[in-house]
């Protein structure tokens, strides 16, 4: 890494960031994330989507082709694909031709799609992954699996209510590694959600991820009323004197990779409020399976639907402007556990960035290493 640079281009990205949250100004977007379905095959004990009616639709094809066609996505670094359950789409791998097609006219700097996934589906998820790798290859886009991961073992399945998620987990992901062998390009993971019947799974979870290369987002659970649906789980969800004190041991072993997320984790159990930098609104958005479109995919604060509303009208709006200005104010700001946003928020809030670099050069090019966070220096 070219330190003086990247210092400079940190202490740039804080000027601006302060400057754009003061006047609430949309900037570029650098990610997206689409939740493409809410339909899936697993009926876990932290997350009420899989209730959503299966006759409510999903966004067509052709709408997401639409959405992703808009000239406010040309500067995505990411484009990030959840659900439910996206291979359960059967047009999945013709979403993921067309972005791979359109990277050179749409999405020039475009390098990665990341797809959540319960990895169940084995057939359908090589099928896949088979049919796509190459092609976007050859556009310079990674694919990235992250495979949901609540344990190794029996308790894996009792956590996702699905009968032989284990073994069909870890067959997709030995599969996945010899695609993996033949494509580097193929990046595979594992997402842990903390949760009181795995706390004292964590371990196992890193030492299985270590062997077979995958790298780890583990993080406590998250109550919402808008991703996740489930707020009438929080008493089954929290955690108990005993759960915090094996999670907070856990964060403090070197088993556990992600630094910048150690810290911020260990003084939330510390002191009951998080504190990091977010871009939640700024340069990345999430849009539900319905069309609306969220700033933050935790706040029930939506913006619009892209239905019947351009994403430029969105994000200029009167209302994406204030929510801009009111970022880590909100409620769910302050206990937020949510990982999967600090790699677009750290390069582009700047000042964190910075001050881990000069501080620990080491320790945060292992951290941009284990985050992928240099796609969106």
């Amino acid at each position: 890494m070219n330190r003086p640079l990247l210092s400079s281009r940190f202490l740039f990205n804080a000027l601006r960031y302060r400057f754009h949250r003061l006047t609430g100004i949309a900037a570029p977007l650098q990610s997206i994330s689409l939740e493409v379905t809410h339909r899936c095959i697993c009926r876990c004990v932290m997350c009420n989507i899989w209730k959503i009616p299966n006759d409510v639709p999903d966004l067509p094809l052709t709408e997401l082709i639409r959405l992703l066609s808009s000239p406010e996505t040309r500067s995505l670094r990411e484009i990030d694909i959840t659900g439910g359950e996206p291979f359960l789409r059967d047009d999945l791998g013709s979403l993921l031709s067309w972005i791979a097609q359109a990277r050179e006219d749409h999405f020039p700097r475009l390098k990665t799609i990341a797809i959540t996934s319960n990895c169940i589906l084995t057939d359908r998820v090589l099928s896949t992954v088979h049919d796509v790798i190459e092609s976007l290859r050859d556009n310079g886009i990674d694919l990235v699996i992250v495979c949901g991961l609540d344990a190794v073992g029996a308790v894996h399945d009792q956590i996702r209510n699905c009968a032989g998620a284990w073994t069909k987990v870890r067959t997709t992901l030995a599969q996945l590694a010899a695609i993996r062998s033949q494509y580097p390009s193929l990046i595979l993971g594992v997402k842990t959600t903390i949760i009181p019947q795995n706390v004292h799974e964590l371990d196992d979870i890193a030492a299985f991820a270590k062997e077979q290369g995958l790298f780890t987002i583990i993080s406590p659970r998250i109550i919402t009323p808008n991703r996740f649906g489930n707020e009438n789980l929080r008493e089954n969800l929290n955690f108990s004197h005993d759960d915090l004190q094996a999670i907070q041991a856990f964060y403090q072993k070197p088993v556990f990779a992600w630094s910048g997320h150690r810290e911020a984790m260990l003084g939330y159990f510390r002191s009951g409020t998080i504190n990091k930098p977010c871009s939640a609104g700024f340069n990345t958005v999430f849009v539900r399976h319905t069309g609306a479109v969220y700033p933050c995919p935790l706040i029930p604060i939506s913006l619009g639907n892209i239905k019947n509303k351009k994403l430029a009208v969105l994000l200029s709006s009167a209302k994406a402007a204030r929510f801009r200005q009111r970022i880590k104010t909100f409620r769910p700001c302050k206990i937020c556990t949510e990982p999967g946003l600090e790699r677009l928020a750290w390069p582009y809030e700047g000042w964190t960035c910075l001050k881990f670099a000069l501080k620990s050069p080491a320790q945060f090019e292992e951290l941009v290493r284990h985050m992928g966070m240099d796609k969106f220096f």
